[in-house]
């Protein structure tokens, strides 16, 4: 077991941290006082603050004192590796502080192999504590990287030039995190340095996608020269660092061509380069959906014919233009001859360039609409040419006026292949008639939940009432009459058919389809007839089992009979009848449900 393992689980260790360490000690490694630390030598060790640092983590964090440190060590030579909780030596909080004496003088102590048999027996201890990480995954590396201590960080990647750097927890190597922060002196350090540095990031980025998202030519060429492998990984997006440098245009910096050239340059093939988990965009896809016309342009002079490639729903680089509304990409594709080839193509949905300019917010697409190659009169995969879709509104805004003239003076029609669909289509799907449907839900559902109140309520105040006496306390009086079970098993299928009825309203309030909601809604309605039915049978064999008369029995049960002959049989075999008072309030559903599904 590790001697520092040992006192840590030391019981009196653990009660002396708890209670802090000596203010005069704590004092004296903050200022590097030796005659006061000369006193407290033999209590070095022991002494520790509730997080567990030492004197020698004190001293670090506090002022950068070589000499504090030797006199330190010379008395506890165990302390160069002892951790705090969490896991850090002192040269994590030196490097952390920038203290780059103390970070000298810990890195030559330990490689002087001296102290007791214990810290003797480690060969290379200099490497192990260079290379010990922190319960975040840091080294001392990681730590002066991040706040940019270049003189720090040039002493350790010096003394141990071959480590390869592992990400810390949160995935960053110190690479990286020069990269991404701008260090660009700390990280060309590592890149002339390191014999085979470690290069990732978060999100399986590398340090190449940080110099491209942060606009830094300089490290762009440093890393291809180093590492010329980058240019073609991509992070969990499928994004390469041309992604991004086709994307990001920072607002403090010029536009990214520069890195775009030096990318397109090392690996030109980079640029037809498909992002697997972001509907196969390519690098020219991206810069034409955020407007960089510099970059498009830029893209195309090198790879004049990356402009062929479409995404996975078949949208080619003028479907993005349109559909973003990037009017100066439009215009600089149009330009080009190859354009005639774009203008017409469908994507999955059959649209046009020109169908999905029809749902554009602001974009002037008149160049689009003017163009000879365009054909204003092409279908979707629903038979629409790009009018259809403008009047299929009840009532038009301005913007869709603006465009229907555009189109009508360029030669735009309706198609009329759907002449004999449209109206009970769009009468089918109109807003007034959704709302019908659902408001007529609302309705059964308030009806639906009615009922299993009702019925709820009647399986607890039961005809006849409860026997008061025993063996037979507290079971219902009429328990054995036939009349009395009928209405025991009616009255629950009522309740049953009535929840059922309320759950099909979530249906009909969670699905947009209109069809669907119509179906739901013929559901309830069924559901409801049932209810009713079964709830009006508990009536009457409640009623008759409490009376006991074979007259008013023989009324009632040709009054049930009727009753399910209207209610169920007529229903099923969809004829119409004259109702009466008992059932007039289905013959309402009735209606109301015929008007909402015409």
């Amino acid at each position: 077991m590790d001697y520092q393992l040992k006192k840590a689980m030391d019981p009196e260790l653990c009660k002396l941290a708890q209670k802090g360490m000596k203010p005069e000690l704590y004092v004296a490694a903050q200022l590097a006082d030796p005659g006061e630390l000369e006193r407290f030598s033999e209590k070095l060790l022991c002494q520790r603050t509730p997080k567990r640092n030492t004197v020698l983590h004190v001293l670090a964090q506090s002022c950068d004192s070589a000499d504090a440190v030797r006199h330190i060590l010379k008395r506890n030579c165990c302390l160069l590796m002892a951790k705090n909780c969490r896991g850090e030596t002192a040269l994590h909080l030196a490097a952390r502080k920038g203290h780059y004496g103390i970070v000298r003088e810990l890195i030559d102590y330990s490689k002087r192999n001296k102290g007791c048999w214990f810290c003797a027996c480690f060969v290379d201890r200099c490497k192990r504590m260079l290379r010990m990480a922190n319960v975040d995954g840091n080294t001392a590396l990681h730590e002066g990287v991040k706040n940019n201590f270049y003189e720090v960080a040039k002493l350790l990647v010096q003394e141990d030039p071959g480590f390869r750097y592992r990400p810390n927890h949160a995935m960053e190597t110190p690479l990286y995190l020069a990269v991404e922060k701008g260090y660009r002196d700390i990280a060309e350090l590592i890149l002339t340095t390191c014999k085979s540095p470690a290069y990732l990031g978060p999100g399986h980025k590398t340090a190449l996608h940080a110099a491209a998202i942060w606009n830094l030519p300089e490290l762009v060429g440093l890393i291809l020269e180093k590492l010329p492998n980058l240019i073609i990984k991509v992070d969990k997006f499928g994004w390469t660092a041309l992604h991004y440098a086709a994307k990001l245009n920072h607002p403090a910096k010029l536009n990214h061509e520069d890195v775009v050239r030096l990318l397109l340059s090392a690996k030109r093939s980079t640029a037809y380069v498909a992002a697997r988990n972001d509907d196969s965009k390519t690098a020219l896809h991206i810069a034409v959906i955020h407007g960089h016309v510099a970059v498009v342009q830029e893209l195309l002079s090198h790879c004049p014919d990356c402009w062929e490639k479409y995404t996975n729903r078949r949208q080619n680089i003028l479907h993005l233009a349109v559909k973003y509304e990037q009017k100066e990409v439009l215009e600089s594709v149009l330009n080009n001859s190859w354009a005639s080839e774009l203008i017409n193509q469908r994507d999955k949905r059959g649209n046009t360039p020109l169908h999905l300019y029809v749902a554009t917010k602001i974009l002037d697409g008149s160049c689009l609409v003017k163009h000879p190659s365009v054909d204003v009169n092409s279908f979707d995969n629903s038979n629409s040419t790009p009018l259809d879709r403008i009047l299929r509104a009840a009532e038009l805004s301005q913007r869709e006026i603006l465009i229907k003239d555009e189109l009508e003076q360029a030669g735009g029609a309706r198609g009329y292949r759907n002449v004999a669909t449209v109206k009970k289509n769009l009468r089918g799907s109109s807003p007034d008639k959704v709302k019908g449907v659902e408001k007529l839900a609302d309705t059964y559902s308030i009806v639906a939940t009615l009922i299993v109140t009702v019925t709820f309520a009647a399986c607890f105040t039961v005809p006849g009432g409860y026997n008061d006496d025993k063996p037979d306390e507290g079971m219902a009086v009429l328990g054995q009459q036939a009349a009395f079970i009928t209405f025991v098993i009616s009255d629950f299928l009522a309740m049953i058919a009535s929840i059922n009825a309320v759950l099909g309203h979530l249906k009909v309030v969670r699905t947009k389809n209109y069809r669907n909601k119509l179906a739901a809604v013929r559901v309830i309605r069924f559901r409801l007839s049932q209810a009713v039915t079964f709830m009006m049978i508990a009536f009457l064999t409640g009623f008759y089992a409490v009376l006991h008369n074979l007259a008013i029995m023989i009324v009632l049960c040709v009054l049930a009979a009727w009753l399910c002959l209207n209610m169920f049989i007529t229903p099923w075999l969809k004829r119409e009848a004259d109702y009466s008072a008992f059932i007039g309030p289905v013959e309402v559903w009735r209606q109301d449900f015929t008007e909402a599904e015409d």
